[in-house]
């Protein structure tokens, strides 16, 4: 029968893991990783199927909490339940994404954060992975979804796509479905240079037209980052209640803003004819995700694509359309720290001290900065 004593004998194997069986509990035992991990677990079959149960790592769950557990699960199984849980979805990759974002993410984190996650997971690693054990997976299966990304010059997508595995497996290991993550000791793949990349006149007016031409939903989203020069989470996860068409205010919540400040943007002519555009729809949000109309948007990639297509201009992104927007409003004469308003920045001009003090909001001067913006690209539009 197990006791603490044993279980911290227990030797550490030089690979893969060790089980410890309990002489009192059916199927109930103690699992010893080659990195020294003790954890509690209870084997049982459901269904015909063979199932572990993770019970919680030791000393952190006491011996006698662990059996509570697996006494509990036991009694479950006699009256014909799974008593896994949502651990019982984690026998397959897409199970464990399912979980992962029903009961972690869509509660702790915001709506547009935890589609992002979501849309991460989903694009990059679901596809090769579904069918797959989570415990199965390997450094060697992460690097080799992220080297293809990274190779296409898409460090940002790398990045981005790593924080969201390594997140999702280091939840998994917290909730006891996994002993470890292998994301465990990688490193996120390399940060390239920054940005400098200020579009043409020319390139402008050509992602504007382009735009036009493929129209709803990604046209729209992005002729608003080019007249609005906000940033493209807050745009593809604007509500229908953040807009004031008599005001001609866009204001977004501190709680989907990088600095986690309100900020009213003025709204041009040419930025309410957009909106005006666009159909209402049951969804919240001026641009829904197909399909699903609780959620923002979120296929710019695919957009993205079919834009660079119709346009032929591939070296850019859409970050690059907020740089644009802020060098050209500079260039017409807009002081810098009216720019620095329009992108709701809280450093530069509005840094420290100077931050605090000055509360004056610049309303009329971000509207007088973003109509002068505004008729710089209606002249490229409309030029021949």
């Amino acid at each position: 029968m197990l006791n603490d004593l044993a279980i911290r004998k227990f030797p550490i194997p030089e690979a893969g893991v060790s089980q410890h069986p309990d002489g009192k509990v059916p199927g109930f035992g103690v699992r010893v990783t080659s990195n020294g991990v003790r954890s509690f677990y209870l084997a049982y079959r459901h269904k015909g199927k063979n199932r572990r149960l993770n019970l919680g790592r030791y000393p952190a769950t006491s011996l006698q909490k662990a059996r509570g557990k697996a006494y509990a699960a036991l009694a479950e199984l006699e009256d014909g339940n799974d008593p896994s849980g949502h651990a019982a979805k984690a026998d397959t990759f897409a199970g464990a994404v399912d979980a992962f974002i029903d009961t972690h993410c869509k509660r702790h984190n915001r709506a547009s954060t935890a589609a992002e996650t979501e849309r991460l997971l989903r694009v990059y690693f679901l596809p090769g992975w579904k069918n797959r054990a989570a415990e199965a997976i390997t450094k060697a299966d992460v690097a080799e979804v992220l080297e293809p990304v990274m190779k296409r010059g898409s460090h940002g997508a790398a990045r981005h796509a790593f924080a969201a595995i390594r997140k999702m497996f280091n939840w998994m290991v917290e909730q006891g479905m996994l002993e470890t993550s292998p994301c465990a000791g990688m490193k996120a793949p390399g940060k390239p240079g920054s940005r400098d990349r200020v579009l043409t006149d020319d390139e402008l007016k050509i992602i504007w037209m382009s735009s036009t031409a493929i129209g709803l939903p990604f046209g729209p989203v992005v002729q608003l980052l080019m007249m609005t020069a906000q940033r493209r989470g807050e745009v593809v996860a604007m509500a229908w209640e953040e807009i004031d068409e008599a005001k001609a205010v866009w204001t977004i919540p501190g709680e989907r803003t990088k600095n986690g400040k309100s900020h009213a943007v003025p709204l041009t002519a040419s930025a309410l004819k957009i909106l005006s555009a666009i159909p209402r729809t049951r969804s919240p949000y001026v641009f829904a995700a197909r399909g699903k109309p609780n959620q923002p948007y979120a296929g710019y990639s695919k957009g993205k694509r079919e834009l660079d297509a119709v346009a032929d201009l591939h070296d850019w992104t859409l970050h690059d359309l907020r740089r644009t927007a802020a060098t050209g409003m500079a260039r017409l004469g807009i002081a810098p720290h009216v720019v620095e308003r329009v992108l709701n920045h809280v450093s530069g001009t509005f840094a420290g001290v100077a931050g605090v003090y000055n509360r004056f909001k610049y309303e009329d001067e971000m509207r007088a900065a973003l109509e002068v913006w505004e008729q710089h690209l209606k002249k490229l539009a409309n030029a021949r």
